[in-house]
C-alpha cells in the first residue's frame, strides 16, 4: 500500500484495500493535521462543503489559508499558479468547476491535492457516507442519481460488493455510466419498486441544487419517487441516508412521515461533517511516509 503524497482527485484514485483502510482508520480518533500547511482553493460557490471544513480548522485552532476567487484562473498562468502554491503548502484543498485545472494542480505543485468538490466527483462526501453504508448488504437509491455526490458513492460502493437498487424514472438513466464501473451484476435499475425482504439502507440527495432557480418540471418527473409511508410499509429500511436541505416544502420527503418518530433512521447535515473531517484525518495519516514506523 502507497498512500504517501497520494492525491484524491476523484472516485477512481483509490482501490479497494485502500478505501478498506481509510474507513478502518476513520474509526479511530487520531488528530493528526494541525503540523500541516494547509491551503483551499474556493473557485466555486459553496456552503456546506468549504464552511464545514473551515470551522472545523478554526475549532482546532489550525492555521490555513484561503483563496476565494477566480482571478488567478483566469489571468494567471495555472501550473505557474499551481509551482507557486506548492511551494507553500503542504496540502491543497480545490472546491472548484473544471477537474482539468484540478489535475494540473496536481502535476505542477507538488503538494498533496483533494478534491472536496467538483463538477464530476466528490470524494470525501461519498467516502464519509459510505461508512455508514458500509454494514449494509443492500442499499437504495430514490430519484436522480445523476448528481456529482450519488455517482461518486455508487462508483465506491461498487468496489465494496454491494447490492444497489436505483428506483429512477428512465429520463435520468445513464447507461454508459454504470457499464464503465460495474463488472458484476449488483445493481439493478428500475423504475418499478423492487422490494426485498432484507433489511437495507435507503440513500439519496437533494432532488434540486442550490443555484437550481426552475425546478417544478423536474419535481413533477421525480414525485412517484419520494419517500413516504408507503416505502416504509413495504421496505425494512435499517437506515436513511438524506440531506438535510431536501425537506424544502417536504416535496422529497412527504409530509406524512413524522420525523421524531423516524429520528433513530435518520442521519443528519452535522454527522456528515463529523465523518468528513475524519476521512480527511484518516488520509493525512496515511499519507506520511512514517505512518507505519509511528503507528
Amino acid at each position: 500500500m502507497n498512500f504517501y503524497n497520494k492525491h484524491l482527485l476523484n472516485d477512481f484514485n483509490l482501490k479497494k484495500y485502500e478505501l478498506l483502510t481509510i474507513l478502518e482508520l476513520k474509526r479511530k480518533n487520531f488528530l493528526f493535521f494541525f503540523k500541516e500547511k494547509i491551503c483551499i482553493i474556493n473557485e466555486k460557490q459553496s456552503l456546506r462543503t468549504v464552511n464545514s471544513l473551515i470551522n472545523v480548522l478554526n475549532f482546532f485552532n489550525i492555521k490555513f489559508s484561503i483563496i476565494n476567487n477566480k482571478h488567478n484562473f483566469k489571468k494567471e498562468n495555472i501550473k505557474d499558479f499551481s509551482r507557486t502554491i506548492g511551494i507553500l503548502y503542504n496540502y491543497i484543498f480545490y472546491r472548484g468547476n473544471n477537474d482539468i485545472i484540478l489535475k494540473i494542480i496536481a502535476k505542477f505543485s507538488g503538494s498533496v491535492v483533494i478534491n472536496l468538490l467538483s463538477n464530476n466527483f466528490h470524494p470525501i462526501q461519498s467516502i464519509s457516507d459510505i461508512s455508514n453504508l458500509i454494514n449494509q448488504k443492500i442499499i437504495y437509491f430514490f430519484g436522480n442519481f445523476n448528481s456529482n455526490v450519488i455517482k461518486s458513492t455508487i462508483i465506491n460502493l461498487s468496489k465494496l460488493d454491494k447490492i444497489l437498487i436505483i428506483f429512477s424514472p428512465k429520463i435520468y438513466w445513464k447507461p454508459n455510466f454504470f457499464k464503465k464501473i460495474f463488472s458484476n451484476n449488483r445493481i439493478i435499475i428500475t423504475e418499478k419498486l423492487i422490494i426485498t425482504n432484507k433489511k437495507c439502507s435507503f440513500y439519496n440527495d437533494t432532488w434540486v441544487s442550490m443555484n437550481e432557480t426552475i425546478f417544478e418540471k423536474k419535481l413533477s418527473k421525480l414525485i412517484n419517487y419520494q419517500l413516504n409511508r408507503k416505502i416504509f410499509h413495504y421496505l425494512k429500511i435499517n437506515k436513511i441516508f438524506h440531506c438535510l436541505p431536501s425537506y424544502n416544502n417536504n416535496k422529497f420527503i412527504s409530509s406524512e412521515i413524522d420525523n421524531f418518530s423516524f429520528e433513530s433512521k435518520f442521519t443528519f447535515f452535522e454527522k456528515q461533517i463529523i465523518d468528513k473531517i475524519r476521512v480527511l484525518n484518516s488520509y493525512f495519516i496515511l499519507n506520511k511516509k512514517s505512518f507505519f514506523k509511528v503507528f
